[in-house]
Formats: structure tokens, C-alpha cells, sequence
């Protein structure tokens, strides 16, 4: 028995044998990867535990100011404004701020010289118990400063712990407060908010039209005078904006270099701002479509059915093209492009000729692709703005702000679309949808069939203002934003501005139609401005807004003139005319007189445009410039034909039969006291800036310098070297090659702050 019980034993020993020695492996497995596991954590654990603070309680920071979500008010106080916030520990441990800093810096001056900020009782660095807090002083000290506005951020650097943009607790916070303050020009809340009113005035037209449709008002008459006198006051607004334009203002003396500035949070959950005001590059088409607006209105006595949608539509119109000019934020530059977009089709496509509703939606469709290629440009810039501050201080990643853009080194991100250089692409992008609204080859055919087709004051709208959009877009934009890509792209902007000179000259001259040889002149002139853009001279950006102005003036003046004619004879056919500087010879003055003007002519304002194009294009671009003169010959040729055969010769008697003429005896009834009253205003500016172009220089000079600051680096041979000359080649190559000044000096010193 027990024999059998130790066989038993042994045999169960030797069964639990194997299990034993498994489980121990197992153990010893563990035990290994633990040790492993601890060894690699411990130092690390310890550090953290010897980190001063490491898990003790830690402060949590908060900026309050007296209206949440807006930016703090800085009000008078003896000679300084002066304005304060507060800065709150709502953690359970102890905050340290580092710093309290005016977001700005020598090199990038975002706000207007004067402006400090420091804790209350004085210093930037401080250390909040839990549930303290403590206000911070700004002072904004204006003796001396040429700034009427603030605008800017006080950026408050912690070591706090708060929810960053991701949602994940982040330490060392910074966090911005915005500061604004208003120092007044006059004429109280208008004067503050001028842009506004020139912008949103003509709405109460509209307004006017739907409450005189509801209460079926009939006399539409009255309509059209409310139309008149509210263009007229945007007129005399526009007029005290000239008076109160600070001509030597630039963006050393804060916000950006721009003036009579509104800057507000309008849809937050998409970043974006109303955000508007004018520089030396926008306050000329301002005042243009001031002026326009109001001859147009003028014009519009030749429509006489509907009235109602006609005014509704014109006045919807205006606001769109004020708004393009002052847009400082790429999404409400966009909204105030698309506004602009839906009236002009109507107008067009109702109030138009025999062809109207072709012309209008060939004008839509055109103008609509182009809106496609800069609505991605701006969804692009909008993804890829990088960490920065709304006007309240809410600190964001995607903006559409065009000066904080305009402070991304786009080119240096190496960004690419599709293996493509992404600065390349969407410069391109942008320029496709400026340049079928300038317009350029091959994108142009629109124009003619829009002109011939729209009523004289649309014509004149078209002409004078909408067709500035587009060089007004490049500068703003491709200009300020990318400026290393425009560099690359200006040889091939001014090539096309030497075709479109050529181009619209001749075909200008194949025209019998009056308003389409208007409209081919249009294509023509707007040449220049491509030109001059691609100089990349300080002539060449100054020629281009002149340029603009001018045409805007002379093109307004010569549509009208043309309306003249047709109103009487319902014809614009240039070979059915001859002899009627006979029949109306003051109208026939006024149209030598415009001819003249858009040829060129010295003495008047169309002279100054040509010539400085001419300057500031011709050390770069020797040939193109040569042949763009050729274009002015051809110009010359085409408007003396043109005068020639309708005024000068033997008048036509069959005239004295034409229908249209009998409640006139027979006769062409001379040009009438309204319709000189809409030319009068654009002819004595013409002889005025021809003779004396100072008033329009002094708008531009500095807008054109800032402009010329972002894409050519300054130099002694910028405008007298050229190709060939000792020095010359080293200097361009160097222009060619430059870093982009502001913006890489800028980012360095504001790399903390932003």
C-alpha cells in the first residue's frame, strides 16, 4: 500500500512538474517586463516630481473687459486716451504673467506710435493668488501722432493652464485683448463712420422703391430725384473724404497705413470681420465712384419704364461698388463682388437693347467663373492664415483679414497644389477673376456686347468704375499678399497689357457702332494699366492709378456723350452721321473734347496716365513699351476717323425726314441743360488734372510707394538702371531674388506676440 501511495506521489510530482515550471516562466516574464517598464519611467517620474509646482495646483487665466466681445474702448483723458481690462486667476494654484505687451514692433508697426500697456501700480509681470485679479492700463499718447483711430491687440503671456484651440489643456497661455479708440475728424458719428454711410446710403433708395411698391405709389418720377439727391450726398460725404485724407499717412504711423477704419467680429464662427477703410491705393476709386454714381443718376432721366426695379437695382449697385473699394476683409470683399454682380445683370438684361438678355447673361457668366477662381484663392489663404487674433483679441488659425494675411510668408511655407508651387497657383487664380472684370484678352468679349446692349447710364457705371475692379483686385491683393509670386508673374501681366493696347486699338478702329468703339477704347486704355502693373516700378503702380482715374472720368464722359446722340436719333451708327458740328456745335465740342482727352493729348488728364506708364515701364520692358506706344498712334487714328466722318463734311437732308427728328422741325435739337450737367462735372476735372494732376498725385503717392515697398526692393538703379549698364543686372538680380522685407523682419520680432 504504501509502495503504491510513493509511485502515486512521484507520478503526481512529475505530472505537476511542466505546470510549475511554466507558470514560474511566466513570472519571471512579468517581473523582467515590469523592471524594463519602471526602469524607463522612474527617472522620468522623478524629474517631473523634483519640477517646482509639477502637481500642485496651477492658475488658470482670464482677460475680462467692460462689453464681452468687443474690443476695449479707450476714451479721452487729458491729452492721452486711455482704457483698461482685467486680468482674472480662475485656477486653484497661484498665475504667473511674464509679460503684458502691445502687439507691435519697430519693424511692423500695427498700431499708431504712443501706445503702452502695463499692469495697474506699474510693471508687465506679475504673480495672482488664486481668485485674484488686476487691471491692465493701456494709454494711448497722442501728441504728435498723425492717427485719428486705433485699432491693435495687448497680447498677456502666462504660464497658465486653459483649453487651447484644440480643446486640450495647454500651459504658458498667451492671450490677446483688442484696443480701439477714436480720436473724431469731425461731423460726429458721420465722420466716424464715413465708409459706412458712402456704402449702405444708397439702400434707403431701395428701401424707398419696396415701401412705394406696398403702398402702389405711382409717381416714380419722385423715385428717380431721391436717387439723384442721395447720390448727390454721397458726393458731398465723398467730397469731405478728400478734404480729411491724411495724404502723408503711411503704415509707419499704424494700422496698417489705412484710414477711416471700421473694424468689428461680424460672423465669429467663421472668423470673419466687417472690416473696412481706404489707403492710398483705394481713396481715388472711392471718390471715382462718388462721382460716377451721381452722373450716372443724372443719366438715367433717358429711362422711363419701370422705374421702380431700375432704381432699385441702380441703388443696390453703388452700394456693391463702394464696398469692393473699402473691403479690408477678404470674405466682405467678396460679398460686396457678388452684390455687385446680381444688379448689373438685371439692368442689363432688362433695361437693355435688342440683344440685352444674350449681353446680360454672357456679363454674368463671365464674370461669375471668375468669382470661382477667387473664392478658392480666398478659401486657401482663409485654411492656411496661421495662429492670430480677430479685432476682440479671440485668438484663431483661419482669418480673412488682408492685413493679417498680408504678414504670411506665403512663399517661404513651400506650400504646393498638385506639385505646383501654391503661391504660383492661386496668384493665377486670382488674376483669371481680376482680369475678366478689367477686362483682359482673351477673357474681354463680354465687353463689347455689355456696352452695346446697356443703358447709357450703365454704360457709364461700367465703364467708369466696374472694369477698375479688377486692376483695384491685383493690387490689393496679389500685390499685398503674394508678392513673390507677382514678381514671377509681372513679365507676363505687362505682355498682356501690350495686347490688349494693340488688340483694342485696332479693333476699335474696324467699329461703325459709336458705343462699341467706346467699349473696344475701354479694352485698350485698361492695357495700360496691365503694363504699368508689370513695371513693378514706383511709376508704373503710380501710372496705373491715374490711369484708372483718368479713364474712369474720360470713358464716363464719353458713354454719356453717346447717349446724347442715340436719345435723339435712336442710332449709333457712325457712318449715318456727317456734318453735325453744324447742327450741334456745342456737342460737338464736347465730343472733340473727350476724343482728345482719351487719345492722349497733353494738357489733359488722359496724357498723364500714358506718359508715366511709359516712364515707369520702359527700363524694364524696352520692347513692349515700344510697341505700346504704337497703340497710341493707332488710338489717335481711330477717334479722329471717327470725328471726322460724324461732325465734319456735308450734313445729311435726309435727316431732315427722320421720324424721329419731327417733333424737332427736322432739326437735332442741341445738347440739353441736364445732359450737360452730367458731363460738365467729368470735362472740368478732365481740363483740371491735365493742366494740374497735383490734387490726384498727392491721394496716391504713398499708397503707390507701400505698394511698390511689398514687390520690389528699393535701390538706386529701380527706375534709371537699365538692362546692360554697370550695376544694373546685379540690382535686379538682387530685387529678383529679395525676401520679402516687412513681412521676414516683422515675423521675427513678433514671433513671441503672435
Amino acid at each position: 500500500m504504501s509502495n503504491l501511495s510513493f509511485v502515486n506521489v512521484r507520478r503526481g510530482f512529475a505530472l505537476a512538474t511542466p505546470a510549475r515550471s511554466t507558470s514560474m516562466k511566466l513570472l519571471l516574464s512579468l517581473v523582467a517586463a515590469l523592471s524594463v517598464v519602471l526602469g524607463a519611467a522612474l527617472p522620468a517620474l522623478a524629474q517631473a516630481l523634483e519640477a517646482p509646482g509639477a502637481l500642485a495646483p496651477r492658475g488658470q487665466i482670464a482677460l475680462r473687459a467692460e462689453v464681452p466681445g468687443a474690443p476695449v474702448e479707450l476714451t479721452a483723458s487729458g491729452p492721452d486716451h486711455v482704457g483698461s481690462f482685467t486680468i482674472e486667476n480662475r485656477g486653484d494654484g497661484p498665475l504667473r504673467v511674464t509679460r503684458v505687451i502691445v502687439r507691435t514692433s519697430p519693424e511692423d508697426p500695427r498700431v499708431p506710435p504712443g501706445v503702452s500697456a502695463e499692469l495697474e501700480g506699474g510693471g508687465t509681470a506679475a504673480t495672482f493668488p488664486p481668485g485674484a485679479s488686476r487691471k491692465v492700463v493701456v494709454r494711448w499718447r497722442t501728441a504728435g501722432v498723425r492717427a485719428r483711430e486705433l485699432y491693435g491687440h495687448v497680447v498677456v503671456e502666462s504660464d497658465a493652464v486653459g483649453a487651447g484651440a484644440s480643446g486640450v489643456l495647454e500651459t504658458a497661455r498667451t492671450l490677446a485683448m483688442g484696443i480701439h479708440a477714436e480720436r473724431g475728424r469731425g461731423l460726429g458719428f458721420v465722420g466716424d463712420h464715413i465708409l459706412s454711410i458712402l456704402t449702405f446710403l444708397p439702400l434707403l433708395g431701395v428701401v424707398a422703391v419696396f415701401i412705394a411698391h406696398l403702398l402702389r405709389y405711382q409717381d416714380d418720377r419722385k423715385l428717380r430725384l431721391l436717387t439723384v439727391v442721395l447720390m448727390g450726398v454721397n458726393l458731398v460725404l465723398a467730397a469731405w473724404l478728400y478734404a480729411q485724407f491724411d495724404r502723408g499717412f503711411t503704415s509707419a504711423d499704424g494700422n496698417d497705413g489705412y484710414q477711416f477704419i471700421e473694424h468689428g467680429v461680424w460672423i465669429r464662427s467663421l472668423n470673419v470681420e466687417y472690416f473696412v477703410g481706404v489707403d492710398g491705393v483705394s481713396i481715388s476709386m472711392v471718390l471715382l465712384t462718388a462721382l460716377i454714381s451721381f452722373v450716372g443718376a443724372l443719366a438715367s432721366y433717358s429711362v422711363h419704364d419701370q422705374l421702380k426695379g431700375y432704381f432699385a437695382m441702380y441703388n443696390l449697385l453703388v452700394t456693391g461698388m463702394f464696398g469692393v473699394f473699402i473691403a479690408l476683409d477678404l470674405f466682405l470683399f467678396f460679398v460686396f463682388w457678388e452684390v455687385m454682380l446680381l444688379p448689373m445683370y438685371f439692368l442689363i438684361g432688362i433695361w437693355g437693347g435688342p440683344r440685352r438678355e444674350y449681353a446680360a447673361i454672357k456679363f454674368f457668366l463671365y464674370t461669375l467663373a471668375g468669382s470661382v477662381f477667387m473664392l478658392l484663392a480666398f478659401i486657401w489663404f482663409y485654411l492656411n492664415a496661421g495662429h492670430t487674433y480677430l479685432v476682440d483679441g479671440q485668438a484663431t488659425e483661419r482669418i480673412f483679414s488682408i492685413p493679417e494675411l498680408s504678414r504670411v510668408a506665403w512663399a517661404a511655407q513651400g506650400l504646393d497644389i498638385l506639385g505646383i508651387a501654391a503661391v504660383k497657383v492661386v496668384w493665377i487664380w486670382l488674376f483669371i477673376g481680376f482680369a475678366i472684370k478689367i477686362p483682359m484678352f482673351p477673357f474681354h468679349t463680354w465687353l463689347p456686347d455689355a456696352h452695346v446692349e446697356a443703358p447709357t447710364a450703365i454704360s457709364v457705371i461700367l465703364a467708369g468704375v466696374l472694369l477698375k475692379m479688377g486692376t483695384y483686385g491685383i493690387l490689393r491683393i496679389n500685390f499685398t499678399l503674394l508678392p513673390e509670386a507677382t514678381q514671377w508673374a509681372a513679365p507676363a501681366m505687362a505682355a498682356f497689357g501690350v495686347i490688349n493696347i494693340l488688340y483694342g486699338a485696332f479693333c476699335a478702329m474696324a467699329q461703325s457702332d459709336l458705343k462699341k468703339l467706346v467699349a473696344y477704347s475701354s479694352v485698350s486704355h485698361m492695357g495700360f494699366t496691365l503694363l504699368a502693373l508689370g513695371a513693378l516700378t514706383p511709376q508704373g503702380i503710380q501710372a496705373c492709378l491715374v490711369q484708372m482715374f483718368n479713364h474712369g472720368l474720360i470713358t464716363g464722359m464719353l458713354f454719356t456723350l453717346v447717349g446724347v446722340v442715340y436719345d435723339r436719333v435712336h442710332t449709333r451708327d457712325i457712318d449715318k452721321f456727317g456734318g453735325l458740328a453744324s447742327e450741334m456745335p456745342l456737342y460737338t465740342a464736347l465730343v472733340g473734347f473727350a476724343f482728345m482727352a482719351s487719345l492722349g493729348l497733353p494738357g489733359l488728364s488722359g496724357f498723364w496716365g500714358e506718359a508715366m506708364t511709359f516712364i515707369g515701364a520702359f527700363p524694364r520692358y524696352r520692347a513692349l513699351t515700344i510697341l505700346a506706344a504704337v497703340g497710341v498712334i493707332v488710338t489717335a487714328a481711330y477717334h479722329l476717323w471717327a470725328l471726322q466722318r460724324m461732325f465734319l463734311g456735308t450734313f445729311r437732308a435726309s435727316w431732315r425726314q427722320s421720324k424721329y427728328l419731327e417733333p424737332f422741325g427736322g432739326k437735332f435739337p442741341e445738347i440739353s441743360r441736364r445732359e450737360l450737367a452730367s458731363v460738365a462735372p467729368l470735362a472740368a476735372l478732365v481740363l483740371l488734372l491735365g493742366f494740374w494732376p497735383r490734387p490726384l498725385l498727392s491721394l496716391i503717392d504713398r499708397g503707390a510707394l507701400e505698394v511698390h515697398r511689398l514687390v520690389d526692393r528699393p535701390g538706386q538703379s529701380q527706375i534709371a538702371g537699365v538692362p546692360g549698364t554697370p550695376g544694373a543686372d546685379s540690382a535686379a538680380s538682387a530685387r529678383a531674388g529679395a525676401p520679402r522685407e516687412g513681412a521676414a523682419a516683422s515675423r521675427g520680432a513678433l514671433a513671441s506676440a503672435r
